[in-house]
């Protein structure tokens, strides 16, 4: 079921960025700015969350937002979380993630398999699989690399 909602969710950004090129609705849709996004539909970025998805469908978590925000819920070191939603549904899910959390920590074994995935795909923003010998010191958006 999740592999399903990663395939649909590739099909809908498609979708959408074909409308935001043509009708862009500010700044983050500019083309300039849209450009610095790019560091997160990196193929390595894209295996981490395939990962996570897998994980939480593994794991029978209601979402991957609940594995995204229990999994911080559950560091001793973190006092607090920055969410963001677009939609009551996203808050209603944040809410339900949060009071799953204050019950119940993850379990250790599924602790150990996000930090597996984050040790494999470190820093995924700056992974590129098509970097070129033509880039000359220049990332994918004209970050400049020593």
């Amino acid at each position: 079921m999740m592999h399903f909602h990663l395939r649909l969710l590739t099909i809908q950004t498609k979708k959408r960025a074909q409308i935001t090129a043509s009708k862009p609705r500010g700044r983050m849709d500019s083309r300039g700015w849209g450009l610095t996004l790019q560091r997160y539909r990196t193929p390595a970025a894209r295996r981490a969350a395939q990962q996570y998805f897998a994980l939480a469908e593994q794991y029978k978590l209601s979402s991957p937002t609940e594995l995204a925000l229990r999994f911080p819920a559950s560091r001793d070191a973190v006092t607090t979380s920055l969410i963001g939603h677009t939609s009551i549904e996203q808050l209603d899910s944040s809410v339900q993630a949060f009071r799953t959390a204050a019950k119940s920590e993850l379990p250790t074994q599924l602790k150990w398999d996000i930090d597996r995935v984050h040790l494999q795909n470190r820093l995924p923003l700056f992974a590129l699989d098509d970097a070129g010998s033509d880039w000359y010191n220049e990332g994918l958006i004209g970050e400049r690399i020593p």
